[in-house]
């Protein structure tokens, strides 16, 4: 979105054309205005000749990279700000899980964005891969964590892929509610309306079931190994 003292159309000094262009593509997310996105588009809201973008932006794949490193960003930041990371790893993770569904609430434009496009592979930078892993890497400490705390002895593909479940689950959770999916079909099948998870202290009484469920698996898997 556009600091108060830039307004579309008003001319940049060529310091301030990349994040220019990059603050009037945010603008565009946030009014759902993503299909209207064109680098002549944002020329014209910046007040550039369309040649000028391309001294910034060879394509729009590449104005693409900076608008989702400045969105991963602002993530993480959200993460951190609001829910600082605990000594306790169960802690840690429930309040990441806190904050995915938070964030996708408080900016359902942004976290839409992230997850609706992807970019190839070969476009990835150093940058990008850090901003864009920071969370998950997070999250993998956490749920190494755990397995540390109660002992479990673990291998990195133990603790990857519950790491990786954990966040399939999670997002399957935020983006069904979100959606207005699991409420509907809660209602339709006349299911306990508690269930539907209208008001945000269910969805958040459920991700601590979510925690709690991989915890216990985390355990049983120990329950297991000892048996063999």
């Amino acid at each position: 979105m556009f600091p108060d003292d830039l307004k579309p159309s008003q001319p940049y000094h060529h310091g301030d054309v990349k994040n220019a262009l990059i603050n009037a593509a945010m603008k565009l997310i946030d009014t759902n205005e993503l299909e209207a996105m064109s680098l002549r588009r944002l020329a014209k809201e910046v007040g550039v000749t369309p040649s000028a973008v391309y001294n910034h932006f060879t394509d729009k794949d590449a104005l693409m990279m900076a608008i989702k490193i400045r969105l991963y960003e602002d993530i993480n930041r959200y993460f951190d700000s609001h829910y600082p990371e605990s000594d306790d790893p169960e802690q840690t993770l429930l309040d990441m899980c806190y904050a995915y569904f938070h964030f996708s609430r408080e900016f359902p434009s942004q976290f839409h964005f992230i997850f609706s496009s992807t970019l190839p592979l070969e476009w990835s930078t150093p940058e990008f891969v850090k901003v864009s892993c920071y969370c998950l890497v997070k999250a993998r400490k956490a749920v190494y964590g755990i397995f540390e705390k109660y002992q479990v002895p673990c291998k990195e593909e133990d603790v990857v892929g519950t790491t990786l479940l954990v966040w399939s689950q999670l997002h399957g959770i935020v983006m069904l509610r979100n959606s207005g999916s699991i409420p509907a079909a809660v209602t339709y099948q006349e299911w306990p309306s508690v269930c539907g998870l209208q008001e945000n202290e269910e969805v958040e009484k459920l991700l601590r079931e979510h925690v709690q469920m991989t915890v216990d698996a985390i355990l049983s898997k120990q329950r297991n190994d000892s048996h063999h």
